[in-house]
């Protein structure tokens, strides 16, 4: 699908997708992938933080956001790349999940209900 650069950049997915590099290269850091991975994970990273603010600070169909859209475009094709058809995120919020909470444990749920019933247990 091609960027329609008379519309705003969708911001919260350009969010979406820099959380998912940051937990990513943690993931990777705490598995010991090689320092060229890491390296190319982290211009991605950097790529889209900075489409992020250009996207913020231009207009739609202006040449800045249409840039924004081409750069978003190629790092989201880079992150495609580098992350694979086979890549599990299992290891990527969990190292995410870490970040936040501090905690090594996942907890499991079995279903949508009980999901929701812990959530209002917390939020209580």
């Amino acid at each position: 699908m091609a960027p329609k650069f008379d519309e705003p950049i969708p911001l919260s997915a350009l969010r979406d997708l820099l959380g998912i590099v940051r937990g990513l290269y943690a993931a990777w850091k705490a598995s010991g992938v090689g320092p060229i991975e890491l390296d190319a994970l982290l211009s991605v990273g950097k790529e889209l933080a900075e489409v992020l603010e250009l996207a913020r600070n231009t207009q739609p169909n202006t040449l800045g956001h249409r840039a924004a859209w081409s750069r978003a475009e190629a790092a989201t094709r880079q992150l495609g790349e580098l992350v694979g058809a086979h890549e599990s995120l299992r290891a990527t919020v969990t190292a995410a999940s870490q970040r936040v909470v501090g905690s090594p444990e996942l907890t499991r749920v079995s279903d949508a209900g009980e999901a929701r019933r812990q959530h209002e247990r917390k939020r209580n």
